[in-house]
């Protein structure tokens, strides 16, 4: 049953049982809204001074959950920056596929077949780096059917900086009312005051110092390309963190 809160925001506004999907808040109205417009709007406000082009629809995406749906464990920081990072990656792939298998097909096939594979292979690396983030899906397929606004070798570096900065907003918005990112479980490690892994905070620290001398590029390319090292070394931190603890489970599960 939908739930219809109109009460002024307050803390209790912000739990997790009223501020979610199925409640309709005046508070998620308000906050969530203005939250996700104005991250969005430092992105591109940001990308346009800073010279590091990005894709906006999916990191619009992006916004709105980190704004409204915060207590969704894709809003959470890692999810964010790898699920863009490794779907770009993924749209590039399917590209290179399609083009290469082109003279084999009809061309009405060739759009529908890169599609296909972006997608496919998005959700396959999400999954297989445990960085499920649906807005990163338009990532995988917005290379296949419009300009880039970069050369396409540097896009994932720089959809990751896109989902850094959509991040840091979050953190700055949402942390008026309550913890972002929200704890995955009751016992969840703290790391500098906010609910992440050591080695998780560690990469979002340097993913965000490496987002800070990417957008000095207007300044310096050497700095630039310091940062596009560093954001290089901080995604493969956090895209390694699942593996860090990982137990592989094989052949038939016990009975019982």
């Amino acid at each position: 049953m939908i739930q219809i809160r109109l009460r002024a925001p307050c803390r209790r506004e912000f739990q997790k049982d009223v501020y979610r999907p199925g409640v309709i808040s005046l508070t998620r109205l308000l906050w969530g809204s203005l939250g996700g417009g104005l991250a969005l709007a430092v992105i591109a406000l940001l990308s346009g001074l800073c010279g590091v082009g990005v894709l906006y629809p999916p990191l619009a995406a992006t916004c709105f959950i980190n704004a409204a749906c915060v207590y969704l464990r894709v809003a959470r920081p890692r999810q964010v920056i790898i699920g863009h990072l490794v779907s770009s990656v993924a749209g590039l792939l399917a590209v290179g596929l399609g083009d290469s298998l082109a003279p084999l097909l009809n061309p009405g096939a060739i759009l529908p077949l890169k599609l296909g594979l972006a997608v496919a292979l998005a959700a396959l690396f999400m999954q297989t780096f445990d960085a499920d983030h649906p807005p990163a899906a338009a990532t995988a397929a917005i290379p296949v059917i419009l300009p880039l606004p970069v050369e396409p070798l540097l896009l994932p570096l720089h959809m990751a900086w896109g989902g850094v900065i959509a991040v840091l907003a979050a953190l700055l918005w949402n942390r008026v009312w309550f913890d972002y990112p929200t704890p995955e479980e009751e016992d969840c490690p703290m790391c500098l005051g906010l609910h992440l892994g050591r080695m998780e905070a560690l990469g979002l620290g340097l993913c965000a110092g490496a987002a800070v001398l990417m957008g000095l590029r207007p300044l310096s390319q050497k700095l630039y390309w310091c940062g596009m090292g560093a954001m290089s070394l901080g995604g493969l931190l956090l895209m390694l963190i699942p593996f860090a603890e990982a137990r592989l489970v094989s052949g038939r599960e016990p009975s019982g």
